[in-house]
């Protein structure tokens, strides 16, 4: 991005007036059918949550996702385990282009590509009505959240989930490591005792865009992560990576990383 014009937005109030929802969603995630499946983050992304889930290893009946945003994904496969989810966004435009689609809104953003995957990933033995469906039945709330503050769902004090999941959230919501870690713990305190919790984000990122706006990313590698969450007492962590095929002009990662753990 050297040489350009565009001003950097950083995480707080900028988000508040410039992140707009269905820029990122168009951004990154239209065209999704048209992408090589084996090369493309969004269907490594969703493969990821379709074999948490099917096995069982991590099961419960309530889930919680925290930076929910505007993106349904992390929840498609959830929602035939989990009868209880809780979605969560510090923007109200956000929650509110969520909600767009909960209520099956004519203009709510078209995730038909992404139903018919998770269709697909399911054996066929559900259609895209059937999931989408499904998953407007399980999300039993849309709630304002804060992972900078100790309770992330601050006014209301909810009993800790079985599974708390955030995709990309705690990465452009932080400007260092030390505001990552802090806020990685507020997250985890969500998490039951025998609970577990899954984590989306990029390794070695800088920056990425949305529309015409540039915002910061906070850069973290793997062994921070994985400190991190030994100090919050988590364990049996695993970390997956998908090498980025992202422009640099769009996202300056080297890779994503899709984390599971287990609070004892």
């Amino acid at each position: 991005m050297a040489g350009s014009q565009v001003t950097l937005r950083m995480p707080g109030e900028d988000y508040v007036r410039y992140f707009q929802p269905r820029d990122y969603l168009n951004t990154y995630f239209n065209g999704f059918q048209g992408k090589d499946e084996k090369d493309d983050f969004g269907h490594w992304m969703m493969k990821g949550h379709h074999e948490i889930f099917q096995p069982g290893q991590l099961t419960g009946q309530r889930l919680l996702d925290i930076g929910t945003g505007p993106n349904i994904m992390s929840l498609l496969s959830a929602s035939k385990y989990f009868p209880e989810i809780t979605c969560s966004d510090y923007l109200q435009s956000c929650r509110e282009e969520l909600q767009l689609w909960l209520n099956d809104d004519p203009g709510a953003f078209d995730w038909s590509p992404h139903l018919q995957y998770t269709s697909a990933l399911e054996g066929n033995s559900t259609t895209p009505e059937d999931i989408a469906s499904r998953l407007r039945s399980a999300v039993k709330a849309v709630l304002p959240c804060d992972v900078f503050q100790p309770n992330p769902l601050v006014p209301l004090s909810l009993e800790p989930f079985d599974v708390v999941v955030s995709s990309l959230c705690l990465d452009s919501a932080c400007k260092t490591r030390e505001e990552y870690c802090a806020c990685l713990g507020n997250m985890a305190s969500l998490v039951k005792s025998g609970g577990g919790l899954i984590l989306i984000g990029t390794l070695d990122c800088t920056i990425y865009t949305v529309g015409k706006e540039l915002f910061y990313n906070v850069t973290v590698e793997d062994d921070f992560l994985r400190d991190s969450l030994t100090k919050f007492g988590l364990t049996n962590i695993e970390i997956k990576k998908f090498a980025s095929n992202l422009d640099v002009k769009v996202c300056d990662l080297s890779a994503f990383y899709y984390l599971t753990a287990k609070k004892p």
